[in-house]
């Protein structure tokens, strides 16, 4: 299980990188759904969850939010939180 401070610093460093690529949270989601191929789309309140340390992705979510912003999820500091 993610410690809550870790979840934060997820949240800021999506955030970050979001905003590098001025992208609202609704065109981050929109962007991300189009990489994920599970049952429902990204929502920007999911967007919203991840970045203010609430919740944290699910794999095949993470993956297609690292896909979408074209890092490695060690950049998101993830790395150790799922494998």
């Amino acid at each position: 299980m993610m410690a809550d401070a870790d979840r934060v610093e997820f949240g800021k460093r999506l955030a970050k990188l979001v905003a590098d690529k001025h992208w609202t949270e609704a065109q981050f989601a929109r962007e991300a759904s189009k990489r994920y191929r599970g049952p429902h789309d990204f929502r920007r309140c999911d967007i919203s969850l991840y970045m203010r340390g609430i919740q944290f992705p699910k794999p095949a979510r993470l993956k297609a939010i690292c896909e979408t912003l074209g890092v490695e999820q060690k950049v998101l500091g993830t790395e150790v939180h799922v494998s």
